[in-house]
């Protein structure tokens, strides 16, 4: 595996996890950061109740660069999701210091 590059503007938030694609050459890799890890890790998003999609986007936004670095760092370990559509999966213990 090589290393994943990241277009900063793709993202969306699908009801489960905030996706991101990264890009090994010409592969693309979907990626993907649950909501308890931006919750858990953004001080600024609200824990409970109904949280809009724009707030779970601008709290990926605010932690993008150590959100990125544990993608790459899953995906060159090849820590790859068993199922599903996310390829690699950025959860709260992959963003702890």
């Amino acid at each position: 595996m090589g290393q994943l590059a990241f277009v900063d503007d793709d993202r969306l938030f699908d009801g489960t996890c905030v996706r991101f694609t990264g890009m090994d050459g010409d592969r693309r890799v979907t990626c993907g950061v649950t909501i308890v890890a931006l919750k858990e890790c953004d001080p600024g998003l609200q824990r409970h109740g109904l949280v809009p999609a724009e707030s779970f986007l601008a709290s990926f936004d605010k932690l993008i660069v150590p959100i990125h670095d544990a993608a790459r760092r899953k995906y060159s370990e090849g820590a790859v999701e068993a199922e599903g559509a996310v390829e690699i999966m950025v959860h709260q213990r992959d963003l702890a210091p």
